[in-house]
């Protein structure tokens, strides 16, 4: 078998979505396309509580991966695994509203695809709705969405928590 390095430097090898180094160099082109454009973007982290040294919660993990891939329509829109255990999903020119019914589709998705395993569960969605200016740092606003999605996570099982950046 001849190895390809096709896509190599931008892809995790495990899930086949786009690596976080990846993910932040594109995020940072589109942070300052939408300063100039003056429009919206969202980030949404992902935790689906999985142990990926268990064989089975690993295949969920990839089996999660697929599905959020799935559910993210537009080509803008940008999924990538995040800090080994956490899935990123970068939504460009998007409101709130928008934010609201990507995270709803994905969890009706995830549902249909575990069915009854669903419960056995527990994904956590946090995310953050922006308008990007040249005062807002970068860092603090990932820093934020990591905050609001342990906030989500203290709402219960399968629950999410969306919220708009303000300096502090």
């Amino acid at each position: 078998m001849i190895f390809s390095f096709q896509n190599a430097s931008f892809r995790d090898h495990d899930t086949g979505l786009y690596n976080q180094a990846y993910f932040m160099e594109v995020f940072n082109r589109e942070w300052h396309r939408l300063i100039r454009d003056q429009d919206a973007l969202t980030v949404i982290l992902v935790d689906p509580h999985v142990n990926l040294r268990d064989e089975q919660q690993k295949i969920l993990f990839v089996e999660l991966a697929n599905i959020l891939k799935l559910q993210t329509y537009r080509s803008t829109d940008l999924v990538c695994r995040f800090n080994d255990n956490y899935f990123a999903l970068g939504l460009f020119g998007l409101n709130q509203g928008g934010t609201n019914v990507i995270i709803e589709r994905i969890q009706a998705a995830i549902k249909t695809a575990l069915g009854e395993s669903f419960g056995a569960v527990n994904i956590c969605y946090g995310a953050v709705n922006v308008h990007p200016n040249d005062t807002v740092n970068i860092e603090m606003f990932f820093q934020e969405t990591l905050g609001v999605l342990h906030a989500a996570e203290l709402n219960g099982v399968n629950s999410f928590k969306i919220t708009q950046y303000t300096q502090h």
